[in-house]
């Protein structure tokens, strides 16, 4: 097998490059990656993360649990990319320093587009479109914290659902929001797809030990789902075992009035009433509270966001959800 600069073979484990086309500086353009091959045929896993630029926590574990893996005792393929947008890392940005664009918005690229378009085009075409399944890991970045596993309305459900459901976290979610993420078009695509949501926000300094468990957890349920891993690792599931499965959700946005936004963190996986107070909008010279933010209806609440209080427009501030 030979993606971007690795190649390998069966019963191997090798990191390298995916890489796009160089920018008018002649400065690399490119996708790091973690390839296992193993030893007995099987399907192929990708598994993603850090499509935005501070998206940073899954980079902490996945090449920890990269290592922690026998091609051996691994039937099919495994690739993790533990940090898609490199430049976005390295200058703190949402967006790709080499073009200005968001890696959620142009889905599977172009072969003719800008650089980042055609570092997905590659990718996607290389990566993504052989794989058996695929699990975009993301998490709340700078403006919320999650803990749950979405699922789109579109191709392979049943697959999906029945992946997101194996991977261990606290929520899943029925009818994930529609985007324009590469994800979403391997989802629409056929592809069994899972936009795992997990950390952000306080993750760093409240739940950093239990993100990685998390993180780790999710990646060893997924092979052992799919029948990959002959020999599995002790793991610690920190939310316990019970899976909320959630449908006919409602999104609370950010929005007018402008000014700081705080959520009560407190209400992240319980049952809230219609017309409950979730959090407040605070003037940040007067203090004055501006906006009571109140449920528009009555479900779980999977998040809380605005943990950082001065929100991009449009956030997601919280995904109310009705119990299956």
């Amino acid at each position: 097998m030979r993606i971007g600069t690795i190649e390998i073979q069966a019963g191997q484990k090798e990191y390298g490059f995916l890489a796009g086309q160089p920018t008018r500086g002649v400065f690399d353009v490119q996708i790091p990656l973690h390839v296992i091959a193993g030893a007995r045929p099987g399907p192929r896993l990708v598994i993603q993360a850090g499509v935005s630029g501070l998206e940073i926590e899954p980079a902490m574990t996945l090449p920890k649990v990269v290592a922690e893996i026998d091609p051996a005792h691994l039937a099919g393929t495994l690739i993790v990319v533990p940090l898609m947008n490199t430049t976005g890392f390295e200058f703190e940005q949402v967006e790709a320093v080499w073009d200005g664009k968001d890696l959620n918005s142009l889905g599977r690229g172009r072969a003719e587009g800008t650089v980042s378009e055609q570092l997905l085009h590659r990718y996607y075409t290389e990566v993504v479109e052989s794989a058996d399944a695929l699990i975009d890991i993301h998490t709340g970045a700078l403006w919320g914290y999650f803990r749950y596993a979405g699922v789109y309305a579109t191709g392979a459900q049943d697959a999906s659902l029945d992946l997101a459901l194996a991977l261990g976290l606290p929520h899943v979610l029925l009818g994930q929001p529609e985007d324009d993420s590469l994800a979403h078009v391997a989802a629409q695509n056929g592809k069994t797809v899972v936009s795992a949501w997990i950390g952000g926000g306080p993750g760093l300094r409240d739940f950093r030990v239990e993100d990685a468990q998390r993180v780790r957890l999710a990646v060893f349920n997924a092979l052992q789902h799919l029948g990959m891993l002959s020999t599995m690792p002790s793991l610690a599931a920190p939310d316990g075992v019970d899976v909320t499965l959630l449908q006919a959700h409602t999104i609370v946005r950010n929005g007018s009035p402008r000014g700081m936004v705080f959520m009560d963190k407190t209400k992240r996986g319980q049952s809230v009433a219609a017309g409950e107070r979730l959090g407040y909008v605070r003037h940040p010279f007067s203090g004055e509270t501006l906006h009571d933010i109140t449920a528009p209806r009555a479900g779980v609440m999977l998040h809380a966001g605005g943990v950082w209080p001065m929100l991009h427009d449009d956030a997601i501030l919280a995904i109310l959800g009705d119990p299956v």
